[in-house]
């Protein structure tokens, strides 16, 4: 097929970082390209030889439209193509390009700009539409020093009209790195003020300059900037909705919630699918504690869609990120199933998400319905990335959820080594649970296989502690060197000594430590199947899901001193060992105040908590036995969530859960909407014992570990 008629424009100015991309991406689509160089000092212009380029040395004289408009007289196809040199096309079909072409109705189209931003790992991005090609007339041009546009100069054509073509472009300059090379920000400053001086009552020029301070985070000047121009500004101007949302954010960013929200609801009223401005009202909404307000404005925006199309959009709005805020305000409202409704959606957006994944299946294994994730699990299987099931592992092992992870093991993209583990534990631990001997004489050759991977001795550790007690555990390791410097510190302190020198791990207030954070990660050593929680001196702060294990080369060349304590990342990682390992005796020591003053059970990996429902009823009996027995256990705040979970392990064991005064006290004071809820439901279950054919038994029971996430999550008011 021959190539479409199109010119490419550009002007291009030290940009050898990006041009060989940009110019790779059109082959095939454009007839010539057309590059004015505006004094480039590298090699841009030698990168743009070996494609056929016809160069052109061009004065810069700080005015983008001037530069431009230049390379529009040189074009000689019909049609003209305007790129930067930090864009590259995607997914263009010279087929589809040419009947766009052929249209008889079109002076331009609008093409769906993704604008990556931030670190660019990260592949957020923000989008919108631009008119980027158009029609070979000299009536069309671009108007505007800075943030020029070509769209007014065709609406100004008798019955000129611009189209949508969905014809995306990638545009990778307003990632940090290169905001920071080019320093943007300044230039554009100085650009918009110069132009504002020639025309100080210009629109769009006083919009730019609002969304630069906008940009920069000083809201309270992108406010003052902005909301006058809401009355000025034309609702089909182009740009109009996204000056109410930044205007709106503006207002709330600089702590004024009224205004916003007024700003909100006239936006709405003009932009009514508009999902970046619903989401961003329903979060000043929650900011509120309004929830019960909130949660229309996400269903809106749901029920919209993507609408980037229309509007300028961020990644997953009215998609997989609304589907995320949705599921967070159900539980907020404890809509639990729906919550996994909207997660499971979100998922089925983009099966990568890491973060739906944890919420999905932190619902499903604390709400006892392990068996519906693993079948979405496993339809989703082929889908699913070695970042996810790194994460989802753990969860799977601290539930003890055997179905689901027998699921994850069949995943393609599992590491091979953790894949070795897993079946170790899953064929012999998990089925066959009075055979630990099996599982570590498989352990033991793993290690002398992998002599310098110690998360294995990590395992072997918990094993011995399983098979002869805690004294055993350090004899069968020979040398506590063989541990993670954390471990071997833990198992001196279950041992009765203190941690020597060369056992501790360095203090931090972060698990980076204790996580694959190397660069090399993904090439030297695959990420562990142990999660570990963020280290947590506050009580009150919540356990996550799920994290990755130690990172190996950290914990061994970091440097630990004597007097340094034991952290809870530290007492987190071995009670995951311990558990999964089905060493309950020695994880009921871990707790003891003896060994860990002021031991939150409830701050454990969440999934960990649902395996602990799983333990033998003699572990857990014993468990209900000693939180009862220790005296001062519900005196200190974050003690709501930890009542909670006792309430669960005692009603797992047919048991009523035993309340005092003090326990009342601590639920009603907690500020928690979930533990109050928890209180009544207990009042309830202690009246249908007195009058058991009232209505209790017909609503069911109430999964009392949502209530303790729930608790640890905050926000829950329920208004």
């Amino acid at each position: 097929m021959d190539t479409p008629g199109i010119s490419l424009c550009m002007i291009v100015r030290n940009e050898a970082q990006h041009l060989e991309q940009c110019l790779l991406s059109v082959q095939g689509m454009v007839s010539e390209i057309i590059i004015a160089d505006t004094g480039s000092e590298d090699n841009s212009m030698a990168i743009a030889g070996r494609f056929g380029a016809r160069v052109i040395r061009l004065p810069w004289e700080h005015d983008f439209s001037k530069a431009r408009n230049h390379t529009l007289q040189l074009a000689s196809y019909g049609w003209i193509l305007v790129l930067d040199a930090d864009e590259a096309l995607a997914d263009w079909k010279p087929e589809e390009l040419k009947l766009l072409l052929e249209s008889e109705h079109a002076d331009g189209y609008f093409l769906p700009f993704i604008h990556y931003v931030g670190d660019a790992s990260g592949r957020e991005y923000v989008t919108d539409n631009v008119c980027r090609l158009f029609r070979n007339d000299v009536r069309i041009c671009f108007r505007g020093s800075i943030h020029e546009e070509v769209a007014s100069s065709i609406w100004s054509l008798p019955g000129g009209h611009i189209a949508y073509a969905r014809l995306p472009v990638h545009h990778y300059g307003y990632l940090d790195d290169e905001l920071q090379r080019k320093n943007k920000a300044s230039r554009n400053l100085q650009l918009i003020h110069a132009a504002l001086r020639l025309e100080p009552d210009s629109v769009p020029l006083r919009y730019a300059l609002g969304t630069e301070y906008y940009q920069q985070g000083q809201y309270q000047a992108a406010a003052g900037l902005l909301l006058p121009l809401l009355e000025e500004a034309q609702p089909d101007s182009g740009y109009t909705a996204d000056l109410y949302l930044k205007t709106a954010f503006a207002l709330q960013a600089g702590g004024r919630p009224a205004d916003a929200e007024s700003v909100y609801q006239a936006g709405i009223g003009l932009y009514a699918d508009f999902t970046d401005l619903l989401e961003s009202y329903a979060g000043l909404l929650l900011e509120q504690g309004q929830v019960w307000r909130a949660y229309p404005l996400l269903q809106q925006a749901l029920d919209s869609g993507d609408t980037a199309h229309k509007y300028p959009s961020s990644s997953g709005s009215g998609t997989y990120r609304t589907r995320l805020s949705a599921g967070r305000v159900c539980e907020r409202l404890f809509l639990y199933e729906e919550a996994i409704e909207h997660y499971r959606q979100a998922i089925g957006y983009a099966p990568d998400d890491v973060t739906a994944w944890e919420q999905l299946a932190t619902l499903c294994l604390l709400s006892g319905q392990a068996e519906q994730l693993t079948v979405f699990t496993r339809q989703l299987l082929p889908a699913l990335p070695r970042r996810v099931l790194i994460r989802l592992v753990p969860a799977a092992l601290n539930a003890r959820a055997a179905p689901w992870l027998a699921a994850l093991l069949a995943a393609p993209h599992l590491p091979e080594d953790i894949r070795q583990v897993l079946q170790v534990l899953l064929g012999t631990l998990f089925r066959d649970p009075e055979q630990p001997g099996t599982a570590s004489a498989a352990l033991v050759r793993m290690r002398e296989d992998t002599p310098d991977n110690p998360w294995v001795s990590g395992y072997l550790w918990a094993l011995s502690c399983r098979s002869g007690g805690i004294a055993a555990a350090g004899q069968g390791l020979g040398r506590l060197a063989e541990l993670p410097p954390g471990l071997a510190a833990m198992h001196r302190r279950l041992a009765g000594q203190q941690p020597g020198p060369a056992e501790h791990r360095a203090g931090s207030n972060s698990m980076q430590e204790h996580q694959v954070a190397s660069p090399h990660a993904e090439t030297s050593h695959s990420k562990l199947p142990q999660c570990q929680t963020e280290e947590q001196e506050d009580p009150s702060v919540p356990a996550e899901c799920s994290f990755p294990a130690p990172d190996i080369g950290s914990l061994a060349d970091s440097e630990h001193r004597a007097d340094t304590p034991l952290s809870f990342a530290d007492f987190s990682y071995a009670a995951q060992l311990l558990l999964q390992t089905g060493a309950w005796d020695t994880l009921l020591v871990l707790g003891r105040p003896t060994i860990a003053a002021r031991f939150l059970w409830s701050r454990l990996p969440l999934p960990l908590l649902q395996g602990m429902l799983h333990a033998p009823a003699s572990f857990r009996l014993q468990w209900c036995a000693e939180y009862t027995g220790q005296s001062q256990h519900h005196r200190l705040p974050g003690d709501a969530a930890e009542w909670l979970l006792y309430a669960a392990i005692a009603q797992s064991c047919g048991q009523a859960p035993q309340f005092t005064s003090d326990d009342e006290q601590t639920l009603l004071q907690s500020g928690s909407a979930a533990a109050i809820t928890g209180l009544s439901y207990y009042m309830l279950l202690l009246a249908a014992e007195v009058h058991p054919e009232g209505s209790i038994a017909a609503t069911g029971s109430i999964p009392w570990l949502l209530l303790v996430k729930s608790v640890l999550q905050g926000g829950d008011d329920g208004r």
